[in-house]
């Protein structure tokens, strides 16, 4: 967190940076997937993420009052299309494209979660909060990749779900030591999270917690890739790479027994190349399979969000 930077001084630098060039920066996984797409498309979504990673960094990057102000402000030109600022010319560009003001705004509210430090109390919370910064991702690439069936819409949000829930495991100590902690308050019981803050040996309890949270994560990706088939075949091809490489950031942490603590996981080159040829495999087997109706019960949760259980 920078103390002397500002929202106005964020948005400007925000509106100086290549979409491109900040995705490559800040989004490696996806970014090595993307880059399958058309030209066009690829515009499209590393748009979408600069506009995405503004949003986040509002919430991450400013001081508390400025952070305030900015997710103020967010909301407020969300909720008025008319107001002539840098942040709506940006919105209005993407929602030119079929992306919802709807989805963004249920992004800014995860988003002020993060810059309130709100607390995750029950799995229905965590899978609220996976659903705002994450889920309604994959409702606003639809409109981007070419999907035009809405019964896609469940899986793309389940391929949200999973790639957070993976996130969330990945960086249990960096979220820690910034005082964040996304494992639900029932399932901690008795560790604190000066535990989680130590770099080290793993707990157990961390071990199994961090187990059964991959498990859902990847109950999420099958559901996801079960809505395969809706997306034209060339970006069907990104989607599932990108979330393939995100699932085997969670098989690499099974690998180290659920060392989390130890620091973050993550995939090499190597290990990325490798997991492009098994998805072309894996591809391959599920590209002649029509969708599967999605499972209404992976939404219980959060059946009452904008989309979450069409």
């Amino acid at each position: 967190m920078n103390n002397d930077l500002t929202f106005k001084t964020l948005t400007e630098q925000y509106l100086k940076q290549d979409p491109e060039e900040l995705m490559a920066a800040h989004g490696k996984s996806f970014y090595f997937a993307s880059m399958i797409f058309s030209k066009e498309r690829l515009t499209k979504i590393t748009k979408l993420y600069k506009l995405c990673r503004f949003i986040d960094d509002c919430a991450d990057e400013l001081e508390k009052d400025e952070s305030q102000l900015a997710i103020t402000s967010l909301i407020n030109d969300l909720e008025h299309p008319q107001n002539t600022t840098q942040f709506n010319q940006l919105v209005s560009e993407v929602e030119n494209w079929g992306v919802k003001r709807s989805y963004l705004k249920e992004l800014i509210i995860g988003a002020q979660f993060d810059a309130h430090q709100g607390e995750i109390k029950t799995t229905r919370d965590l899978l609220l909060y996976c659903y705002r910064v994450a889920g309604v991702v994959g409702l606003m690439m639809c409109p981007l990749i070419g999907v035009k069936n809405k019964k896609a819409y469940p899986h793309a949000i389940d391929l949200g779900l999973g790639m957070q829930l993976t996130n969330i495991c990945r960086d249990i100590l960096e979220d820690a030591q910034m005082n964040r902690t996304y494992i639900p308050d029932s399932e901690l019981e008795n560790i604190s999270i000066e535990v989680l803050q130590k770099q080290g040996d793993t707990p157990e309890e961390i071990k199994k917690l961090t187990a059964q949270l991959l498990e859902k994560a990847d109950q999420y990706y099958v559901s996801a890739y079960q809505g395969l088939s809706y997306i034209p075949l060339r970006p069907r091809l990104v989607i599932m790479l990108a979330g393939e490489i995100y699932r085997h950031i969670g098989v690499k942490i099974r690998k180290n027994n659920f060392n989390v603590l130890q620091g973050r996981t993550y995939l090499t080159i190597n290990e990325k190349v490798f997991v492009s040829f098994k998805t072309l495999i894996k591809l391959g087997i599920v590209f002649f399979k029509t969708p599967k109706i999605h499972k209404k019960d992976l939404h219980t949760l959060i059946q009452d969000l904008p989309e979450a259980h069409k």
